[in-house]
């Protein structure tokens, strides 16, 4: 049974987070004169004007603009007029390519996701087995990968397997066969070196935590296996705990999926909105739904099904 607060809870998060994606939607129509910089656009796409350097504009306070474009979308979607978008003094159907460059997109992501819990829960295990002390050494050096810059580990990643082949002329990952001769493996290991950082961070935290419990101390006063007890107690309790930062995991990844993107020259749906967007502030809205609702779906049940197993262990159901 689903409990009220959840519900409101729930629902007050994916209406908030709706509003929020209309209005970003369309922010250039609140900041710019978009009517006349499209005029402008096409005009050049057309070849009819080579130099605008005679123009200046600046930013601007447009309230009329930007509320007309809110209904404007809103229309659209509801409608689902939205089947062209403009790029090059033409419209293109919308449908297949922006569905096309959403799925290369999310394969990258959910492929980096589960290979960062995979491996965070694997390294996770093997530093449970250490010493405290060991413990602090390992810690030690995943903090210092934690504090390099996204771009910076990205990069020498990268660079890592091409030495690699160089030296030794082992390819550790493909790099041009996947999705339409793009590359695979690859970006999907460099996107999750660093949400796999710290899926490996919360999960020491609260294994080391969950290690402190009263629980753990009578397990092995029963003479329960130190594994068995890693693997089946503490391991359940610190899950349950990741969960309540990996929303903010998932944030980090769909964040470095536009640089994953721009350096790998990838197709996807970061890409399109970075090219297209600008003039189809539609497009970024629709494209920006299309990533938050399975993924607000995914996260409300989980997290429903996290409360009542919360409530059975408690004895409230």
């Amino acid at each position: 049974m689903v409990s009220k607060s959840f519900v409101r809870r729930s629902g007050a998060q994916f209406l908030l987070t709706s509003l929020g994606i209309l209005l970003i939607g369309s922010l250039p129509y609140l900041f710019f004169n978009m009517k006349s910089q499209l005029e402008i656009l096409e005009m050049i796409d057309q070849k009819n004007l080579s130099n605008t350097l005679f123009l200046y504009d600046t930013v601007v306070f447009n309230l009329d603009a930007y509320v007309n474009q809110l209904i404007h979308t809103i229309e659209v979607l509801f409608n689902g007029n939205m089947f062209e978008y403009y790029t090059r003094g033409r419209n293109l159907p919308l449908f297949p390519a922006l569905w096309a460059a959403y799925t290369r997109s999310m394969s990258y992501l959910v492929g980096s996701l589960i290979v960062s819990i995979g491996a965070g829960i694997l390294l996770t295990f093997i530093t449970m087995l250490f010493p405290k002390q060991t413990r602090a050494y390992i810690k030690g050096f995943f903090f210092i990968i934690e504090s390099l810059p996204d771009i910076f580990v990205i990069l020498l990643a990268q660079l890592g397997v091409i030495w690699v082949y160089k030296q030794t002329d082992l390819l550790l990952f493909n790099v041009t066969t996947g999705f339409n001769d793009q590359a695979i493996f690859l970006p999907i290991f460099i996107l999750s070196l660093l949400p796999g950082v710290y899926i490996y961070k919360y999960l020491v935290l609260s294994f080391e935590e969950e290690e402190n419990q009263l629980y753990v101390e009578l397990a092995k006063g029963k003479g329960i296996n130190r594994y068995r007890i890693l693997l089946v107690h503490i391991f359940r309790n610190a899950m349950v705990s990741l969960f309540n930062h990996f929303k903010g995991v998932f944030l980090f990844a769909l964040a470095n999926l536009l640089m994953l993107e721009l350096i790998f020259d990838i197709n996807g749906i970061m890409m399109f909105i970075y090219k297209h967007g600008v003039v189809n502030t539609e497009m970024v809205t629709l494209s920006l739904y299309m990533i938050f609702l399975p993924a607000f779906v995914l996260f409300t049940v989980i997290e429903w099904f996290i409360e009542r197993w919360t409530a059975k262990q408690e004895g409230a159901i």
